[in-house]
């Protein structure tokens, strides 16, 4: 028989272990009750989520066709990579090994499920567009990599790289801002950006569809449950001409080119713009701004390096300076003041001005013709065709600021033009004395020198190249203001059928008499044929294609201290006894207007024209009366 005190010591043992297995099933059933009653809907979602997978099916974005058919915008098929986001931990292992497969940190996937930490169980997109090597490593590691899914989709596509990229802009992914300002959109859409792309945005985005399918253990797909197609956006239709795009693209980057390497006076010719407009309708036949980018770029992962080039660029590559580029117009404003005028009859069609090259402002002060030793007499005519600065010194006396201004805005100058681009153009300036005094009110006098150069482009005068080929334009077709738009119709693609359709807008008519435009166009006529664009087009373009040209040439001066070259401008329309098409054309730093900005005209007319080009290459020294 034990002992008492070993009877006692096995005793409490017992008990010691009757309490721990007590504690040990207390805890194994709340655990159990924590799992079922807390996290059992957790659970099931998780284990659904191995077994079913929505799968989202992006609907291919509508195309963009120029006014011929040519597509400017489509899409391609492409493979991209996504995570599906079980909301874990277990993740973790995944991101560590797919990092260095897709040329990704584990960091940037970390940073893409965060900002999708609200979307568990479905795919998070962190590639689109993958090359063949990369999806080939990820195919090979597929058994280490649980929950990453191999895509296919539609990805944007411009089949001709730079052209029209301003015009038809870029897409990416919408960014979380974004989000905030915009109904209907999620984490992983692909918005328009700029441009049309932007503008038309819905239009062109269609809507998603998806598949429940059920899936194995490595999320590879048993069986479809459900699907619902995916619905195309609709195509868009734009009044460009595709053909004349590349031709006005070209002839910019040839031309400043050949400026740059001028073996006698060569200029910096930086960037520039073009445009040209039916006069009748206000479509956009053609829109460059140089440089551009490639639109391609943006519609997958960027190359960082592509991104950082483009942002450090000092011109500006993203920068759409047709509609946001704004520059005094130098010379190729003459015609507003010509119109202020004759309109207020301070001068009439013959009177003459004598230009000797000097004008007298006040009794210390004078301003100078471009031309040493001046024009000799002109009349208005002959002033706009040889740019006499002195005679429009002259009408800026006689008229005034004020009444110059009035006209510049009936034509156009000074507003935005309401064209359907993201961003959009910019109102540019007509100085006149209440403009000088609000934004000068310590110098709030309109000076008589601050008018002269009112009175030649100068001065205070901002405005993009598309407000001036709408002003030019209504000088063409008897002074009606069209508003200038790019979009001709949207199409739906499955019926063919016009959803929607733009036609011109006549947004003013101006009360400039008929005599008086008649007296500009000629004086723009004799410009070509023997002022200062006649080496470009001279005396026998007539005889050679039937028809002549009215043109403007413009050197807006860069202020001395600036260490710039002079801005080069060129307007235009033709033919001009009946215009069909206006032009508008700048390039930074040119120099000349007649030696940088009138070879672009002259090669927009050829193209459209369906001319033989006989364009003269450019001249070792600008000729007599060709230096504005």
């Amino acid at each position: 028989m034990k002992p008492d005190g070993q009877r006692d010591g096995v005793r409490r043992r017992l008990v010691f272990l009757q309490a721990f297995l007590a504690i040990l099933l207390l805890i194994l059933l709340a655990r159990s009750a924590h799992l079922q009653l807390l996290m059992g809907e957790y659970y099931q979602e998780l284990a659904r989520g191995n077994a079913l997978r929505l799968v989202r099916m992006p609907a291919p974005r509508g195309r963009i066709f120029d006014r011929h058919g040519r597509l400017l915008a489509g899409n391609r098929p492409a493979f991209s990579i996504s995570l599906l986001h079980p909301g874990t931990a277990a993740v973790d292992a995944t991101i560590e090994t797919l990092a260095p497969l897709v040329g990704m940190t584990g960091g940037e996937i970390q940073e893409a499920v965060r900002r999708h930490g609200d979307r568990l169980f479905e795919p998070i997109r962190l590639q689109s567009d993958i090359d063949p090597a990369t999806h080939s490593r990820v195919e090979e590691s597929r058994a280490d990599l649980p929950g990453v899914i191999v895509e296919t989709g539609p990805v944007r596509h411009y089949p001709y790289g730079e052209l029209a990229s301003h015009l038809l802009g870029f897409v990416g992914e919408i960014d979380p801002w974004e989000l905030d300002l915009l109904e209907g959109y999620r984490l992983g859409d692909i918005l328009g950006k700029t441009g049309i792309e932007a503008v038309l945005d819905r239009e062109l985005r269609g809507r998603d569809g998806g598949s429940q399918v059920e899936t194995d253990a490595r999320h590879r797909p048993i069986r479809v449950l459900g699907q619902l197609d995916p619905l195309a956006g609709h195509d868009v239709v734009l009044t460009i001409d595709a053909e004349l795009q590349k031709v006005v693209e070209q002839s910019l980057a040839d031309t400043m080119a050949a400026v740059r390497a001028h073996p006698v006076n060569p200029y910096r010719a930086t960037s520039g713009a073009a445009v040209v407009l039916k006069v009748d309708t206000g479509e956009v036949l053609a829109m460059v701004s140089y440089p551009g980018f490639d639109p391609n770029q943006f519609a997958s992962r960027m190359p960082a390096d592509y991104l950082r080039a483009l942002r450090a660029d000092p011109l500006s590559p993203f920068l759409n300076r047709v509609t946001s580029g704004l520059y005094s117009p130098g010379s190729a404003f003459k015609m507003v003041t010509a119109i202020a005028a004759l309109e207020s009859g301070r001068v009439t069609p013959d009177e003459t001005v004598v230009c000797t090259g000097v004008f007298r402002v006040t009794a210390g002060h004078v301003k100078r013709c471009w031309r040493p030793g001046g024009h000799g007499p002109v009349n208005i005519r002959q002033a706009i065709a040889v740019s006499c600065n002195s005679f429009f010194y002259e009408m800026a006396k006689r008229v005034g600021v004020d009444l110059i201004a009035y006209h510049a805005r009936a034509l156009g100058l000074g507003y935005s033009t309401g064209i359907e681009l993201r961003p959009s153009d910019k109102p540019g300036t007509v100085p006149d004395r209440a403009w000088k005094r609000a934004r000068f009110p310590h110098d709030p006098t309109f000076w008589l020198a601050e008018e002269l150069d009112a009175a030649i482009g100068q001065g205070f005068h901002q405005y993009t190249p598309l407000q001036m080929a709408v002003y030019v334009a209504a000088l063409a077709n008897g002074g009606a203001r069209y508003q200038p738009y790019v979009m001709s119709r949207i199409v739906d693609p499955a019926s063919g059928r016009t959803v929607r359709e733009n036609l011109p807008r006549l947004t003013h008519r101006t009360a400039i008499s008929p005599e008086t435009l008649s007296i500009v166009r000629e004086g723009m006529q004799l410009t070509t044929t023997g002022g200062t664009a006649a080496w470009q087009f001279g005396p026998t373009f007539r005889q050679r294609h039937g028809f002549d040209v009215a043109g403007k040439t413009g050197t807006a001066e860069a202020p001395p201290a600036s260490g710039r070259d002079h801005y080069a401008w060129f307007v235009a329309f033709a033919p001009a006894d009946n215009p069909t098409i206006a032009i508008a054309v700048v390039v930074e730093e040119g120099g000349s207007g007649s030696l940088a900005a009138a070879p672009v005209a002259r090669a927009i007319i050829d193209h459209y024209f369906q001319l033989t080009s006989d364009a003269p290459e450019l001249p070792r020294d600008l000729p007599p009366g060709a230096g504005d």
